[in-house]
């Protein structure tokens, strides 16, 4: 969290609360407060409970994600460029966004699904166009290669988080597993698109 020490108290307070829930969801807003490196009266400022805090997290990890996604012009480019590209882009989202794996709490949020649905659309179309273009191989339902994405950028936040992956070495293995788990030369799998 040290990167943030400059940033106004809110600000570290949503990224401290990503980052300390992804490790452990049963933190205490205490522990949040001691890691954004305010006081439980600053936390309370601004945020009138956990539920409140968990939930603006979110928010905020995902209004984020959806910028770096615009800023990145990701379906603008061509198929296997954009798919890296995208991948640059997800897995340093794991201090953000990696909590909303671990807890349960924001599930059935009418906002925060809705967050996650317009974050989601460009990435499936991203996938989808991989697979058209031959970058990755067509077989079996669109959702399958969004799930297995899904997947791979868990456990790369997961791995980075325990100290496991370097930071800088994430998105390339994300990139290596996806490429060869959709191989369009996988031996023994099918070519087609259902």
């Amino acid at each position: 969290m040290d990167i943030y020490r400059n940033a106004p108290p809110r600000d570290r307070l949503l990224r401290s609360a990503a980052a300390v829930w992804a490790a452990d969801p049963s933190a205490s807003l205490d522990v949040v407060a001691q890691a954004a490196g305010v006081g439980r009266a600053t936390l309370h400022r601004h945020f009138a409970s956990r539920a409140d805090l968990m939930r603006l997290a979110a928010l905020d990890g995902i209004a984020a994600l959806a910028a770096a996604l615009e800023a990145a012009d990701v379906p603008s480019r061509p198929p296997a460029e954009a798919l890296d590209v995208l991948i640059d882009v997800l897995v340093p989202f794991g201090e953000r966004l990696h909590f909303l794996l671990v807890t349960g709490d924001l599930i059935g949020d009418p906002e925060v699904a809705a967050a996650e649905a317009s974050v989601d659309a460009p990435i499936r179309r991203v996938l989808e166009a991989a697979a058209a273009a031959g970058v990755v191989r067509g077989a079996g339902p669109s959702a399958w290669r969004f799930r297995v994405l899904e997947a791979l950028l868990y456990a790369a936040w997961t791995g980075v988080a325990a100290g496991e992956l370097a930071r800088l070495d994430a998105p390339g293995l994300v990139r290596d597993a996806f490429r060869r788990g959709f191989g369009v030369d996988a031996p023994g799998t099918p070519t087609e698109t259902p």
